[in-house]
């Protein structure tokens, strides 16, 4: 018999800790159990769970065959270990030629659950064959005549490897490798339990898929999703090769990138796979409504296969919802990962990401798949967005209201014409704000959290990024964009002029007020940038000192500019920061709106 993996399946994802290591406990509990049992004497096994199958109709002369409808990654699993303990068997020390027998024995025996008889051919010689990017590394196992012949990584691999390492072991654990050989034989050939469920022709295979897997790996809304469509579209008439089709060009990247898209994302309860987080910007996208996160299969089952379904008067057309997850997919990893700098719409994109602020991706997933938005708007969008967070976060406003502000955003692009310019919609929606939630701070507002604010507050990335664009409008001004769109920022570091440890070499004068020092030392006019960091001599030694050492380390011109200071107090820090705020208002402009 043949236990087929259907393409909807998620890939093989149990692994060593959470499922391998379990299992092989089991197994070798019961395999302890047999040997210390006497002849005869019943032995209790171990029940692996459920699996749900499906009879497929076969031709003459065809091995019987089944469709896992639920139950693969312990079925392959099975397999994995099985083929572990053949080449365990083969590969372990006779030191009798009794241990010799048995140990062939038990390498026959086992080898007869992981292949089909000899007139079987092709795929039919395996008697599980699982989901399509699986196939190639669980041939490579199956096919392997010795243990060194499995290579490369992966679950697969990494799966016959664990497995083959603890029953070598296990063998020889006290000199007696045949009855241990024969023993382990015997639990796995009659003591691990399974229940099976055989559908009929009436039952629902899709919904029994779902509502089953609690156990082992959850499945995530993704998964799900990916069997609702390949399971949709071949109810509508794809065969199975039209549905491979339909997979390896719309979805294969979430299921063969897992570095990537299955990537856990999110800190403690609210961690969960880079996916999930991105069909729920796409079903926001899409319905232009809020997603729990806990909800995301079921709101694409109301909102997007349903309605699909009725305008389709039948089946929907799964290739079109296909095709809007992938492109909205390659949006969302542009907009996650931005390239290298290039256009005011990627800057932004860095600038965000320094910022931590996702709540914009459906409207920017939008935006990009909009045909109205052309370089020129999308980069007006920018810097439209970009400033109003901005002048945000100097002002103190907050971001609790973000998500629901920026939904009514994109409602609001949404609702005009698909080739209407979305920049002065934006700014129009955005200049209208005038409660705390949704301000946009005017210049006043902003030059007065500018000059008093705390500009190191909460350091990380923010006022990293602050910087370097007040660096980057410094070239831009002067038509120099070359050297510093080149320049290594990974080795760039924010650094106090006035060092925070002032007291030793930056004596106040005599009527001096010690508190209104260590808030000057925070100012934003006390930051600079240099090119690799300080050593603490140099960082909080006095002025003359530093002065030189700051010109060593930098080839930018916010701090250069600083070489040519006498004298660095609370003054010259004012003075500074006013100059650092006619360059914040370039880059961060409030547009006037009409």
């Amino acid at each position: 018999m043949r236990f087929v993996v259907p393409l909807f399946q998620r890939p093989y994802v149990w692994e060593k800790k959470a499922q391998w290591e379990p299992l092989w406990d089991d197994v070798s509990t019961v395999a302890e159990r047999i040997l210390t049992a006497g002849p005869g004497a019943p032995v209790r096994g171990h029940f692996l769970g459920s699996v749900v199958l499906e009879q497929e109709s076969t031709g003459t002369g065809s091995v019987e065959r089944r469709s896992v409808i639920d139950g693969q990654q312990r079925l392959t699993t099975i397999q994995l270990l099985l083929k572990a303990a053949a080449h365990a068997f083969a590969a372990a020390k006779q030191p009798t030629p009794e241990d010799g027998e048995a140990l062939a024995r038990a390498g026959q025996q086992v080898a007869s659950l992981v292949a089909n008889p000899a007139y079987a051919t092709g795929e039919e010689a395996y008697k599980v064959w699982p989901t399509n990017e699986d196939r190639a590394p669980f041939r490579s196992v199956l096919d392997a005549s010795r243990p060194e012949e499995v290579t490369g990584t992966g679950h697969i691999p990494g799966a016959h490897r664990f497995f083959f390492d603890e029953i070598r072991a296990w063998l020889q654990a006290d000199g007696s490798p045949g009855p241990r050989a024969a023993a382990l034989a015997r639990a796995l050939m009659h003591h691990l339990q399974v229940i099976v469920l055989d559908l009929e022709e009436t039952d629902e295979p899709q919904a029994i898929f779902e509502t089953l897997n609690t156990g082992g790996a959850p499945l995530s809304p993704v998964d799900l999703v990916k069997n609702w469509l390949l399971w949709e579209a071949a109810r509508a008439g794809h065969d199975e090769a039209s549905c491979a089709a339909l997979h390896s060009a719309y979805w294969k990247p979430f299921d063969t990138d897992a570095d990537y898209w299955r990537a856990q994302v999110g800190i403690g309860h609210a961690a969960r796979p880079r996916v999930d987080g991105f069909l729920v910007n796409w079903l926001t996208e899409r319905t232009l409504a809020p997603v729990a996160g806990g909800h995301v299969y079921e709101t694409f089952l109301d909102k997007v296969a349903e309605p699909a379904r009725r305008a389709a008067g039948g089946h929907a057309d799964v290739p079109a919802i296909m095709w809007s997850i992938h492109a909205a997919a390659e949006r969302y990893r542009w907009i996650d990962v931005p390239g290298p700098e290039g256009g005011r719409f990627t800057t932004f994109l860095h600038r965000l990401k320094a910022m931590n602020i996702v709540v914009l991706h459906p409207l920017l997933m939008y935006l990009l798949g909009r045909s109205g938005s052309i370089p020129e708007d999308l980069d007006a969008c920018a810097t439209a967005l970009e400033s109003f967070l901005v002048r945000r976060l100097v002002c103190d406003t907050g971001t609790r209201g973000y998500g629901t502000l920026f939904l009514n955003l994109l409602i609001e692009v949404a609702g005009k014409g698909p080739t209407d310019p979305a920049a002065p919609i934006i700014n129009n929606f955005l200049a209208a704000g005038r409660s705390n939630v949704n301000v946009w701070p005017d210049d006043g507002m902003f030059a007065r959290h500018w000059a008093s604010r705390d500009a190191y507050k909460g350091r990380g990335a923010r006022p990293m990024m602050i910087l370097r664009a007040l660096e980057e409008e410094e070239w831009r001004r002067d038509r120099l964009g070359i050297p510093v769109a080149h320049f290594d920022w990974s080795r760039v570091q924010v650094e106090h002029v006035m060092p925070q440890g002032w007291k030793e070499h930056w004596p106040l004068p005599a009527d001096g007020d010690p508190l209104a020092r260590d808030e000057a030392v925070q100012r934003v006019g006390n930051l600079t940038l240099v090119s690799e960091a300080l050593n603490p001599v140099l960082s909080n030694g006095p002025w003359n000192i530093k002065r030189t050492a700051l010109g060593k380390h930098t080839h930018l011109r916010l701090t250069a500019s600083l070489t040519a200071q006498e004298r660095w107090d609370e003054a010259a820090i004012e003075v500074r920061s006013a100059r650092l705020f006619e360059l914040a208002c370039s880059v961060w402009p409030r547009p006037a709106v009409g």
